[in-house]
């Protein structure tokens, strides 16, 4: 089990994660993993060493949040189902692949891939009004098996679930912005679970933290406690907030993510 210290740190992240997932539709990655970056060192461990496990491990405890706002969204029609069915099994198979090529990546390869998601998430997040006079480019489907494929490898080897590249996917190709949200849930269900099964099986097999507890990569009792304390605030504050409050927070959360950006690389 985690000692008392990295159980505090845990639930600390997915309370975090949870919330400011439910109030600002944010990836839950792009707080864990720079979190674990600065914490880790605490407890003697560095993410430069064991970015496979943290990884997984974040990536498999945030999918019942994921499957919750997808399965809701189906039930109020919110959901893009001929783009899920398209993009869908290339993000699945990305996802895969995506997982075992982390285990054998360096921690170099991962920063620059992780680094370019937050430099295009900030980008999202601060031009969001202008992105929405964005025309849709209508795609083949053809294209679909590929770009699907190019959405899940490259968000898994970049530590998320695939929500930030599912988004622009959407700003170019969905008619209908009232499907984008439960649409790109869907896509993060598909890469999250197939990630899952390729970190249980990982290409190269990791050697754990001096813990007991490992699935392949993925830490369970660390699994379980991030995503209980993650899913459990994400229901608390889901619907909650006004405007006001809300881009206070997509501030602070920009801040955060340039900070941990120039970190990542001057530390």
């Amino acid at each position: 089990m985690p000692t008392i210290e990295m159980i505090l740190l845990l639930l600390f992240i997915g309370a975090t994660s949870g919330s400011l997932a439910a109030l600002i539709s944010i990836a839950p990655t792009l707080i864990a993993i720079p979190a674990l970056y600065f914490f880790l060192p605490i407890f003697g461990y560095s993410l430069n060493e064991f970015i496979l496990p943290a990884v997984a491990t974040c990536i498999a405890a945030f999918i019942p949040t994921h499957l919750f706002a997808w399965i809701n969204a189906m039930k109020q029609g919110d959901v893009d189902s001929d783009n899920l069915i398209r993009f869908s099994p290339g993000i699945a198979l990305g996802g895969v692949i995506g997982a075992q090529l982390l285990s054998i990546i360096s921690f170099d390869v991962f920063r620059i891939c992780f680094s370019m998601l937050v430099v295009i998430t900030i980008i999202g997040m601060t031009f969001r009004s202008s992105l929405t006079k964005i025309k849709t480019i209508p795609m083949t489907k053809s294209a679909a098996l590929p770009i699907g494929l190019i959405i899940g490898t490259s968000s898994v080897i970049s530590g998320h679930c695939g929500n930030v590249l599912a988004y622009v996917l959407e700003k170019v190709n969905t008619t209908n912005k009232k499907l984008s949200a439960g649409t790109i849930s869907g896509f993060a269900v598909f890469a999250s679970i197939a990630a899952l099964m390729g970190f249980i099986f990982p290409a190269k097999a990791f050697e754990s933290m001096e813990l007991s507890g490992f699935a392949g990569a993925i830490h369970i009792p660390s699994m379980l406690i991030l995503g209980m304390t993650h899913f459990i605030f994400y229901l608390l504050c889901r619907g909650r907030g006004n405007d006001l409050d809300k881009k206070v927070l997509s501030i602070g959360f920009i801040v955060f993510l340039a900070c941990s950006l120039i970190r990542l690389w001057v530390g």
